[in-house]
């Protein structure tokens, strides 16, 4: 099996980096700037079960502006300009 390769090409991007030897994993996501945030597998699932929920009511995902205005009502985040 060839080695993984965790190049991140279109941050952000979630790793999940994997030991064979000791059958052990743990999940990073890797933001813009090359920061490497570890996240617990259980709050990555728990998320995925309610977005299957979501689309599952009909909702769909934010684009654009859309984003940045959940952002900046529900976390009372500003988007960061590049």
């Amino acid at each position: 099996m060839p080695m993984q390769s965790y190049e991140c090409e279109n941050p952000p991007c979630i790793h999940v980096v994997t030991d064979k030897d000791q059958r052990i994993f743990a999940v990073f996501v890797e933001d813009w700037d090359g920061n490497i945030i570890f996240v617990r597998a259980e709050d990555i699932l728990k998320a995925a079960d309610m977005i299957r929920q979501l689309i599952d009511d009909n909702y769909r995902e934010a684009e654009a502006s859309q984003i940045d205005y959940l952002a900046r009502r529900y976390l009372n985040a500003e988007p960061v300009e590049e």
